[in-house]
């Protein structure tokens, strides 16, 4: 079920709903499943290069979050 969850977020990250794109993105900060779906942390990452400035600050900040998680899972 997680996987579906985190295939659903990144899907909306494709969207053309500036909103909901970055709804989706701190979502998949949020849930620490998303640091064991490569496909997240390759959108999240592509996404720090966007055009619009808000999603590319969310992504950093997700990112930053899934680091935390990753680091003290270790």
């Amino acid at each position: 079920m997680k996987e579906k969850i985190v295939k659903n977020l990144v899907e909306l990250t494709y969207g053309a709903n500036n909103d909901v794109k970055i709804a989706a993105i701190n979502a998949l900060g949020d849930y620490k499943c998303s640091i064991e779906q490569q496909d997240a942390i390759n959108r999240l990452i592509n996404l720090c290069d966007d055009y619009n400035k808000d999603i590319a600050v969310a992504s950093i900040i997700s990112l930053s979050k899934l680091a935390k998680f990753f680091s003290d899972s270790q």
